[in-house]
């Protein structure tokens, strides 16, 4: 169960932080579906990122471009008349255990981003809703702010939205210009200074010709992907977890193996050769 004590301080740092990033450009969400993060840019910055949970392969997250015109806070959830995961569901008063959180953030169709129960955050970061892209409540309490702020249409006081947050059985719709942007993308790679992360396929899209996707998108981000390639000769399945690998030469004598980076669930343990981690993925 979450406190109101852990939620004002990210409403707090969102109000104090969203005049200055207003000042820096149009903002945009993008939600990596691979990654399974959501990145706030401003100005083409990323200024904030989240670990979002997208849906399973069977629920499928679609890419497509939106914008945000509507945000719930302390929402109600009636359950999908037609969807089968949901027969025997009922409907659920707002609240901290209501399946959509404590604010939900309309995207298209019956997609929305939204939090979720504190039992689900162990899933952060992976595939686990079935569709809607789900936060943490404090993360998404946070964002809400930030879009609220960026958007600059709502009729809505921040001591409105600061009630709304301490009383989680208040609903409240507010309406937007819809100024804020989302992308919803699927990109197995992504490109740092130093180093290029590779994700993987979690709905099973490029298949055996992951290299060649990788190689693509390397191509179309403008780097060279020699370095990165060469680590991954032979390579012909995704990562389970994403791999962290550095983009310049090793910094090891020639005789030592390269080394990736595999992350899991944010949390990165010890450096381990490619060799071994190419043998570990086509097992």
């Amino acid at each position: 169960m979450f406190s109101i004590k852990r939620v004002l301080p990210a409403f707090v740092l969102a109000l104090s932080t969203a005049g200055t990033a207003a000042a820096q450009g149009p903002m945009e969400l993008v939600v990596n579906i691979p990654a399974g993060r959501l990145d706030v840019m401003q100005g083409g910055e990323r200024v904030r990122s989240y670990p979002v949970s997208v849906g399973t392969a069977r629920h499928a997250t679609p890419t497509a471009d939106a914008a945000i015109r509507r945000v719930v806070f302390n929402p109600t959830w009636t359950p999908p008349p037609d969807a089968a995961w949901a027969r025997g569901e009922r409907f659920t008063g707002p609240g901290w255990g209501n399946p959509m959180g404590r604010v939900k953030m309309h995207l298209f169709a019956d997609y929305y981003v939204h939090g979720t129960p504190a039992g689900n955050e162990r899933r952060l970061g992976r595939p686990a809703s079935h569709g809607c892209i789900r936060m943490a409540n404090r993360d998404v309490i946070e964002l809400a702010q930030l879009v609220l702020q960026a958007d600059g249409g709502a009729n809505v006081s921040s001591a409105t939205v600061q009630n709304l947050v301490r009383n989680p059985a208040a609903t409240r719709e507010v309406a937007l210009a819809g100024r804020v942007r989302v992308r919803v993308v699927y990109r197995l790679t992504e490109v740092a200074g130093d180093s290029v992360t590779l994700h993987p396929d979690v709905y099973a899209r490029a298949g055996a010709a992951y290299g060649q996707r990788v190689r693509q998108e390397l191509a179309a981000a403008g780097a060279d992907g020699a370095p990165v390639l060469a680590r991954l000769a032979g390579i012909t399945r995704a990562p389970a977890t994403a791999l962290r690998i550095p983009r310049g030469e090793p910094a090891f004598p020639e005789r030592d193996a390269p080394v990736v980076t595999v992350m899991v669930g944010g949390v990165t343990p010890a450096p381990q050769p490619v060799a071994e981690t190419l043998v570990a993925l086509q097992r």
